[in-house]
């Protein structure tokens, strides 16, 4: 089985031999290795071009890509995916690490359970220093899709490590790849898609990323227009899944949405976030159902 990363960079010259030795130590050998760079101003691409160049024949099939202008991380990641072949796609962003038994461990579970179209595990995450704090845990509930949705949305979509993401191509490039509406994140939609879709989400009891904690990255810096397109994201997939298929559990999605349309730092804006939380209709629903 031929196993596609996708190590994709955006002023990563720091981090990015560590990333690609990461992907070389692999213990599992059929590994395609895609390069994709959104137009860094940094050394990154020449870093990597030294590095590729250096160990290539490790490697079942080695590319290069890049998007034509800066794009954003979702645009990076899909001329990445035009580029693959392998039957499953991990993707690994620029400044982290795979443990060397990473893709061994996915290829395992992935055999085991052919059903399941995306996967996640647990992360620790780390940085110059070493590992920082606890690991990071996947706690999703193996259940049918839609009692996974559910579980998400009354835990509001919090529990699953995203980056661990390890995704069946057909079925990716089918969805078209990462949803290019939210250029700025590209996490939410395979597994909120595959739910939609009736798909349930695998789930591996391992760490299978060691994430960086990067000062620089757009989560540690609150990028305005990421923390927009995961508000956005969340809410447009919630709300298609919702007005389908549950329609109780749309109050979830919309306290979701709210919460993240608010400034959580206000006084007044955490009291009212947490009467909402306590009025939560969707119990209210199935006590009177009940």
């Amino acid at each position: 089985m031929l196993v596609t990363v996708i190590v994709a960079t955006y002023n990563c010259a720091h981090y990015i031999e560590a990333t690609l030795d990461s992907v070389y130590r692999q213990t599992y050998r059929d590994i395609e290795l895609i390069y994709t760079d959104d137009c860094s101003i940094d050394d990154s691409v020449a870093i990597a071009n030294r590095w590729i160049e250096a160990h290539k024949e490790r490697f079942v099939r080695v590319a290069q890509t890049k998007t034509e202008k800066n794009s954003g991380v979702t645009a990076n990641y899909n001329a990445g995916l035009k580029e693959a072949q392998g039957e499953w796609i991990k993707c690994l962003d620029g400044d982290d690490i795979l443990p060397d038994d990473a893709i061994e461990t996915y290829v395992i579970h992935c055999s085991a359970a052919p059903s399941h179209p995306v996967w996640y595990a647990h992360e620790q995450p780390f940085d110059d220093k070493g590992y920082k704090g606890s690991i990071n845990k996947t706690v999703l509930p193996q259940v049918s899709a839609k009692k996974q949705m559910i579980y998400l949305l009354n835990h509001r979509l919090l529990g699953i490590c995203t980056a661990t993401n390890f995704i069946h191509r057909e079925t990716f490039v089918a969805q078209g790849g990462f949803d290019s509406r939210f250029p700025m994140y590209q996490d939410g939609s395979p597994f909120l898609q595959a739910l939609a879709e009736g798909k349930a989400i695998g789930v591996i009891d391992e760490v299978t990323l060691l994430k960086r904690e990067n000062p620089d990255s757009l989560m540690h810096t609150a990028n305005p227009v990421m923390i927009s397109n995961i508000r956005d994201c969340h809410y447009y997939y919630c709300r298609y899944y919702l007005h389908y298929f549950m329609p109780f559990h749309y109050y979830n999605a919309w306290l979701t949405h709210w919460l993240g349309t608010h400034d959580t730092s206000k006084y007044n804006v955490k009291i009212v976030g947490y009467l909402l939380r306590c009025i939560d209709f969707v119990n209210i629903f199935r006590k009177l159902c009940s």
